[in-house]
C-alpha cells in the first residue's frame, strides 16, 4: 500500500513540474507536498496570465502602427539586452582615402567605444474599472484601453526625443536659425527661403543625407500655404485618416508636421539658448516657440520590454475595482558624442 502511495506521489509531482515548465514556472500553479505525500494544488484563475498577453499584444500593435516623425531615428531596439539596457560600439575615426599613392599605405586604428545606457522607463497612468469584467473582455474593448496608453506613452517619448535631439545653442555641426517671412500676429512666418537657408547651411557643415525638420502646426501651414510645390505634394499625399503626420519635401529636408506646439521646443530670445523642458511659448516674454532639425542616422530609437501590472478586483479591498497600467522602456538620444549634428529655427519676433 505505501508503495502504491509512494508511486501516485511522485505522479502527481511530476504531472505538476510538467505543469510549471508548459507555464514557464509561473506562479500561478503552486504546490505543496506534505510529510505525509499527499499533494495539495492551489490553482488561481489561469484568465489573469491570458489577459496580460491579449493585453500586451494590442499595446503593442497600437504602438507600432502610429507613425510619427520619430521613426526617422535609427532604431537600434535589436541592440537591447533584457529588455532594459542599449549597448552598442560607437564607430571610430573615417579612414583617408590616397590617389596614385606609390608608397605604403599608412592606416587608421578605430577607437571604438562600447556605449551602454539603460533606457527610460515610461510609466502610463493606471486604468481603475468597477463596471465591467475584465476577464473575457471584448477585444475591441482591450483595444480602446491599449491604444489610448499607446497614444499617451509615444507623446511623452517623442516630446523627450524633441528636447533631446534640439540643441541648446548654435556651435560646431549645430544650426540655429530665425524666420525670415512675413509678420503675423507679432512673429515672422516661416517660409520657403527658410528651408533654402537651412540646406545651404547644412551642406556647408557637411551634415549627411538623411535631414529631417520637424514644425509646429503653425510653422508647417504658414510654410506650406505660401508654396504652390509644396501645397501640390500635400494634396497627393495619401489620407489615411490616421494619426500619420503628413510630411513633404524640398532641398533634400524631409518636412514632417507635428500636431499644434506639442513639439514642445521653445527658444528664449532673452539669452539665445533653448529654454528649459516644459516651458510655455509666451512671445511676450521673448520665449518663441521653434522647429526641430535632425539627421536620421545621426540620432537613434530604442524600445525595450513592454510590462503590464494588474490587480484583480477580489485582491483590491481598498479600492474595489480591476486596476491596471502599462509600461515600456524606451530612449531615443544622438549616436555618436563628438558629433552632434542637430539644429533649430525658431519664430523671430517683428
Amino acid at each position: 500500500m505505501r508503495r502504491i502511495i509512494g508511486l501516485l506521489t511522485l505522479v502527481a509531482v511530476a504531472i505538476v513540474a510538467t505543469a510549471e515548465i508548459m507555464c514557464g514556472g509561473n506562479a500561478s500553479v503552486s504546490r505543496h507536498i506534505s510529510e505525509f505525500g499527499v499533494l495539495a494544488m492551489a490553482a488561481p484563475a489561469v484568465t489573469l496570465d491570458t489577459q496580460k498577453i491579449v493585453f500586451l499584444t494590442s499595446l503593442k500593435e497600437e504602438y507600432e502602427q502610429i507613425d510619427t516623425w520619430l521613426n526617422e531615428a535609427e532604431d537600434l531596439s535589436a541592440f537591447v539586452e533584457h529588455g532594459q539596457t542599449l549597448v552598442f560600439p560607437e564607430a571610430g575615426a573615417d579612414p583617408a582615402v590616397y590617389k596614385n599613392r606609390v608608397t605604403d599605405i599608412d592606416y587608421v586604428e578605430p577607437k571604438e567605444t562600447v556605449f551602454k545606457s539603460d533606457l527610460d522607463v515610461y510609466d502610463s497612468q493606471n486604468y481603475k474599472i468597477r463596471n465591467i469584467f475584465l476577464h473575457a473582455l471584448p477585444f475591441e474593448k482591450v483595444q480602446h484601453y491599449t491604444r489610448k496608453s499607446a497614444k499617451s506613452i509615444i507623446k511623452q517619448q517623442n516630446a523627450d526625443a524633441a528636447f533631446t535631439f534640439a540643441p541648446t545653442n548654435a556651435g560646431r555641426k549645430k544650426i540655429i536659425l530665425p524666420t525670415t517671412g512675413d509678420v503675423r500676429d507679432g512673429i515672422k512666418m516661416f517660409r520657403l527661403d527658410d528651408i533654402a537657408k537651412l540646406a545651404r547651411a547644412c551642406d556647408n557643415e557637411e551634415f549627411p543625407d538623411g535631414r529631417n525638420l520637424v514644425l509646429t502646426s503653425d510653422m508647417w501651414w504658414d510654410l506650406v500655404l505660401q508654396n504652390d510645390i509644396l501645397k501640390a505634394q500635400l494634396m497627393n499625399s495619401q489620407h489615411t485618416g490616421r494619426i500619420n503626420p503628413s510630411f513633404v519635401e524640398y532641398h533634400g529636408i524631409k518636412i514632417h508636421k507635428s500636431l499644434g506646439e506639442k513639439l514642445g521646443i521653445v527658444w528664449d530670445l532673452s539669452i539665445d539658448e533653448k529654454a528649459d523642458q516644459g516651458t510655455l511659448a509666451d512671445v511676450s516674454s521673448d520665449l518663441v516657440p521653434a522647429s526641430l532639425f535632425f539627421c536620421a542616422n545621426q540620432v537613434f530609437r530604442a524600445g525595450g520590454n513592454m510590462e503590464m501590472f494588474y490587480l484583480d478586483k477580489s485582491t483590491n479591498p481598498s479600492g474595489r475595482a480591476y486596476e491596471f497600467g502599462f509600461q515600456h522602456r524606451f530612449k531615443a538620444d544622438f549616436q555618436m558624442d563628438a558629433e552632434r549634428y542637430s539644429g533649430l529655427v525658431y519664430l523671430d519676433k517683428a
